[in-house]
């Protein structure tokens, strides 16, 4: 039994703590069994990103993460003269990002919504040198500034009448980069497609760009904080196109213009794209001017056709939370219960923008009566984000149009309300 009674005060006495006097003294066994391990990073972990799958030198790692919307449209006009209310799923969209051999990211991003089921981003990107990525596979052409900007992240529900002048998602290939603290960058890519205001398909088309774009932030890593997030650019990209002609449509998704069904381009199709931005505190401007040219064929002539467009966007953070190209993100969450602090954050915003499409396009390869030569757009939106992942954004857009001939009545106004639940983990 006394056997049993040492054995027990032996074993207190070695796990009993180091003295302090010892770790003064600068015992190295003590030293070493007080010093902080960095903390490992879990091979597997839920939070505030979304799912992350990761080895512990992050050499391999998979993000698991993605968005829905859902929109409620009520017409009080459309072009038709007709009063409408829609509902519909705008964007559904599971997003799987990571990092192969720590030198490749890749992503994956189908869409399932507007029961049109297809696969929006594919790509992988070798970021051996950071300021020379190469990118390859199905992505956004850098060229339009709104369309640039993640579609999750957009002041408006749906972007404005310049981004219909503007190339989508293609399949291509292109290297870009930043230098100086991000204050210059630039993409330059070959692809394949060229239409206005449209996706491409994994289905090889006849139709090859070249697109490139820089951009400048001077004051990025300056002292001057108030001019950090001020930047200018410009964007173009010249191509071959051939074959049918995606037409236009307003910010409420209605087609107001549309080639003859017997035209098609045939040849030559440029842009250019000046664009800046400023974000300062609370307030956010956005804009960007696009010219867009090509050649179009209709019974044997040959038209070159020059439309034009430009937006203005501005937005201020009724409470006080920092704007940005990359969105923005509450103080304060969605919690009444802990006072009127925490509530989230409301965004204001207004924006006007415009296409006019060249007068040269009519008769001879759009019909002025079904076809309009301008669009004139202007809208308020008011957007609260709860938290991180749910916002809540209300819209109303007025549209109205010009037609190319006198004679011809325009089309009716489109008024449209736009309510979007969107929720984002």
């Amino acid at each position: 039994m006394r056997r049993f009674y040492l054995l027990i005060a032996v074993l207190l006495f070695a796990t009993a703590p180091v003295p302090a006097q010892e770790i003064l003294s600068g015992n190295s066994a003590a030293v070493t069994s007080n010093v902080a391990t960095p903390k490992s990073t879990p091979p597997v972990s839920l939070g505030a990103d979304g799912l992350i799958f990761s080895t512990e030198d992050k050499a391999y790692r998979l993000q698991v993460h993605g968005y829905v919307q859902g929109d409620d449209r009520m017409f009080s006009d459309n072009i038709k003269g007709e009063a409408l209310d829609t509902f519909l799923f705008r964007r559904i969209r599971p997003i799987f990002e990571g990092t192969l051999f720590n030198a490749v990211d890749f992503r994956f991003m189908p869409d399932f919504g507007q029961n049109n089921p297809q696969i929006q981003e594919a790509y992988l990107e070798v970021k051996t040198l950071p300021f020379a990525k190469l990118r390859v596979g199905k992505f956004k052409e850098p060229v339009g500034l709104e369309v640039l900007k993640s579609d999750r992240e957009l002041t408006f529900a749906e972007r404005s009448l310049a981004s219909d002048l503007v190339p989508l998602r293609y399949m291509g290939a292109q290297v870009g980069g930043s230098f100086l603290s991000n204050s210059f960058s630039y993409e330059v890519g070959y692809f394949n497609g060229a239409n206005d205001g449209s996706n491409g398909s994994f289905k090889w088309i006849a139709a090859n760009e070249a697109a490139a774009r820089v951009f400048l932030q001077p004051f990025a890593s300056t002292q001057a904080i108030a001019l950090r997030q001020l930047g200018f650019g410009v964007a173009g990209s010249a191509g071959d196109q051939h074959g049918a002609i995606a037409g236009l449509k307003t910010v409420g998704q209605s087609t107001f213009f549309k080639y003859s069904s017997t035209a098609t381009a045939n040849g030559q199709h440029n842009r250019v794209a000046p664009q800046a931005y400023y974000y300062g505190g609370p307030l956010g401007v956005l804009t960007e001017y696009v010219i867009s040219s090509q050649d179009v064929l209709n019974k044997k002539v040959n038209r070159r056709i020059r439309n034009e467009a430009w937006q203005a966007e501005a937005s201020v953070v009724l409470t006080g939370e920092k704007n940005g190209y990359g969105g923005i993100r509450p103080r304060y969450s969605f919690e009444p219960n802990r006072g009127v602090r925490h509530l989230g954050a409301l965004e204001l915003a207004l924006r006007s923008s415009q296409l006019r499409i060249d007068k040269d396009a009519f008769p001879l390869v759009a019909s002025p009566k079904t076809a309009a030569q301008k669009a004139q757009e202007w809208g308020i939106g008011l957007n609260w984000y709860l938290n991180r992942f749910a916002k809540l954004a209300t819209d109303y857009e007025h549209t109205t149009f010009g037609m190319a001939a006198g004679n011809v009545a325009p089309f009716h106004s489109e008024n449209v309300l736009m309510s979007r639940i969107q929720l984002a983990f």
